[in-house]
């Protein structure tokens, strides 16, 4: 298998190192800069194209990793080439192999592949590649090779359906874009009691990394602690009369979730009082 790349941002950039750490061979890179696709070949010790044409004629597999917005344009510049045989994939984690229109034309096979990871910089980010968990969506012709192919390369993979593809990309951003707005709000909370942005996000760090090690550890339920956990009725509506109004829905829903943990948790707690509290709309 050798695989070209078109687009040299900073997934493009990762999952090629990593690849090639790997020793898998890299035909190079294809981007609508030049200059970028020679920074990337230079980085992944690969070539760089001026023409996806070329880049198709030495690919096996072609993975597309611009913007998803990109996608559709970059593949009409594909259909023109010879993709006998080739696996085809772009790694948006919302978007599935149907974007490829015709592909069934072109003697191609389509796959959406998605690395379940933040790629935060294109010159490290590779090194934690390896803990990544990666999605495949597509036609069952190739699919036993493309898990083979990260079974080799160390990784866990899974099959998804097209059908619950925007669905696994929310529990992504869940967890991770998500998460750090709620993070932000947090430190936001800390700051007014007179600590700068720097000295709350240190100061509440150990308590986020605490949180995230006992879920790694002993799992949801187990991990959890504070006011609702407890039935605290009094400590929620100490946080209600103080929570910015904005964000009072974000707490009680939030909340209403982790009840519905420590319900599962403490069987013998009756939770009704903190419920009802907690579904109450309007101002405390």
């Amino acid at each position: 298998m050798i695989i070209g790349f078109i687009g040299s941002g900073k997934v493009g950039f990762s999952l090629g190192k990593y690849f090639s750490t790997k020793g898998i061979t890299l035909s190079g890179y294809y981007s609508k800069s030049f200059k970028d696709a020679k920074e990337a070949s230079k980085f992944t010790n690969s070539k760089a194209y001026e023409t996806i044409n070329d880049l198709a004629k030495d690919s096996s597999m072609i993975f597309i990793t611009t913007p998803d917005d990109s996608i559709h344009e970059v593949w009409q510049k594909l259909l023109i080439c010879n993709l006998d045989n080739k696996i085809i994939c772009h790694t948006s984690g919302s978007l599935t192999s149907s974007i490829f229109l015709n592909i069934n034309n072109s003697n191609a096979f389509a796959y959406s592949i998605h690395p379940i990871f933040a790629f935060s910089d294109k010159y490290s980010s590779y090194k934690k590649l390896q803990s990544a968990y990666f999605s495949i969506e597509g036609p069952e012709s190739h699919i036993s090779q493309l898990k083979d192919f990260f079974t080799f390369l160390g990784n866990k993979c899974f099959v998804i359906n097209k059908d619950n593809k925007v669905l696994y990309h929310l529990a992504s951003v869940t967890v991770s874009n998500l998460v750090l707005s709620l993070i932000n709000t947090g430190c936001s909370y800390l700051s007014q009691c007179g600590l700068n942005e720097d000295d709350a996000l240190e100061a509440l760090l150990p308590l986020i990394q605490n949180n995230i090690d006992n879920i790694k550890s002993n799992g949801f339920i187990t991990a959890l602690t504070g006011p609702i956990d407890r039935n605290d009725i009094g400590t929620v509506n100490l946080h209600m009369k103080t929570i910015p109004k904005a964000d009072v829905d974000l707490y009680k829903n939030l909340s209403l979730k982790l009840l519905a943990l420590s319900e599962k948790k403490h069987k013998d707690k009756d939770y009704t009082k903190l419920k009802k509290y907690l579904s109450v709309k309007g101002d405390y």
